[in-house]
C-alpha cells in the first residue's frame, strides 16, 4: 500500500512538472512604469497571460532605449515564445525586433507603433485621438482663437507624435490659421507630477496668457491641472487623452478640465495578450494588422456612460 502511494506521489509530480514545463513563457518589454495607465497594463497583462496559461515576463525599460533593447535580448535568452512590446520609439527597438523574427519569435505592438515587423498592432489612433481634440478646442473651446500651452510625453515616441501632431494639423486648417498660438511644449514622460512641475514653469513663463493646455495624457493632465489651480488660474481649460477615471470625475465637476479621448488601457493589453497566444497556440493571425480600440472623445455630455470610479484605470 505504502509503495503503491509513494508511486503515485511520483506521478502527481511529473505530471505537476510537465505542465508547468508546457506552460509558454512570453515577455512583455514595457516603455514605462511612472503613470497608472501604464501600471494598469502591467496588471491586465499578468491577468490575462495567467488566464490564457501562460507565465509572463515584464520588464521595464523607464524610458530608455538602450536598457529596452537590452530588456529584449534578455527576453529572448529566456526562450520567450511571443513578445509584447510598448517601444520606446518607433525605430529604436528595430535591431532587436528583426532578431526576434529571425529567430521565429512573434511580436505584438502595443500602445505605440513600431516600424514594421510585428503580428499587430493593438492601440488607439493617436493622429485621431489629436485630431479629435483638436476638432473640439477649435470649435467648442476656443472658437475664437486663442493661447495654447502642450504638454507631451516624449517628442520621439508614436504616441506623442500623432497626438501633437493630429491637434496641430486641426489648428493649421486654413479655417484656423492665424488664430491660435502655441505659448510652449514641456516634456512631462506622461507623468503627473512632472505634469504639474512643467505647467509651473508655463505659469512662470506666460501667466494669464494662457487659455488651453492640452497634454497627451491624463496623468500629465491632471498634474497641470493641480498647478493652474495652486496659481488661483480656474479659467483655463485642459484637454488630455486616455480616459483615465480621474479625468472622467474632473470632466463630471464641470470645471476647467474639459475632455479626454478614451484609451483603454486594460482592453488593449487583453487584445494583445489575447493576439499573441492565439498565434503560440493555434497559429491564428490577427484578421486586422492594425487592431484600433477606443479613439472615442470624451466631454461634458457623455462622460457619464464612460466613467466607473472602480474601474482599474
Amino acid at each position: 500500500m505504502k509503495k503503491r502511494l509513494l508511486t503515485a506521489f511520483f506521478l502527481l509530480i511529473v505530471v505537476v512538472l510537465a505542465s508547468a514545463q508546457s506552460k509558454p513563457l512570453i515577455g512583455f518589454s514595457h516603455v514605462s512604469m511612472n503613470n497608472p495607465y501604464y501600471l494598469a497594463m502591467e496588471k491586465a497583462a499578468k491577468e490575462t497571460a495567467a488566464a490564457r496559461g501562460a507565465d509572463i515576463i515584464v520588464l521595464n525599460a523607464e524610458e530608455d532605449i538602450s536598457k529596452q533593447i537590452s530588456d529584449i535580448e534578455s527576453l529572448l535568452v529566456k526562450g520567450v515564445k511571443g513578445l509584447i512590446v510598448n517601444s520606446t520609439t518607433e525605430y529604436g527597438t528595430m535591431p532587436v525586433i528583426k532578431k526576434a523574427k529571425a529567430m521565429g519569435i512573434p511580436v505584438v505592438a502595443i500602445d505605440r507603433l513600431l516600424y514594421g515587423d510585428y503580428l499587430a498592432y493593438v492601440g488607439i489612433d493617436q493622429w485621431k485621438a489629436g485630431e479629435l481634440q483638436g476638432e473640439y478646442i477649435t470649435k467648442k473651446l476656443l472658437p475664437k482663437g486663442g493661447n495654447i500651452v502642450m504638454i507631451i510625453g516624449d517628442p520621439g515616441d508614436s504616441a506623442s507624435i500623432g497626438r501633437g501632431n493630429g491637434m496641430l494639423s486641426i489648428l493649421e486648417k486654413p479655417e484656423n490659421k492665424g488664430k491660435y498660438n502655441i505659448l510652449g511644449t514641456y516634456k512631462a514622460s506622461y507623468n503627473q507630477m512632472l505634469g504639474m512641475q512643467k505647467m509651473e514653469e508655463a505659469i512662470a513663463s506666460f501667466g494669464n496668457k494662457i487659455d488651453l493646455v492640452y497634454c497627451a495624457n491624463d496623468s500629465m493632465a491632471l498634474g497641470a491641472e493641480a498647478a493652474l489651480a495652486n496659481a488661483k488660474m480656474d479659467k483655463v481649460m485642459i484637454c488630455g487623452i486616455d480616459g483615465q477615471k480621474e479625468a472622467y470625475a474632473e470632466i463630471l465637476k464641470g470645471g476647467p478640465y474639459k475632455s479626454t479621448v478614451i484609451n483603454n488601457s486594460w482592453e488593449i493589453t487583453q487584445k494583445a495578450v489575447n493576439i499573441l497566444m492565439d498565434y503560440i497556440t493555434k497559429k491564428i493571425e490577427p484578421e486586422d494588422k492594425q487592431v484600433i480600440t477606443g479613439t472615442i472623445l470624451v466631454t461634458a455630455d457623455n462622460v457619464k456612460t464612460y466613467y466607473n470610479k472602480d474601474s482599474v484605470f
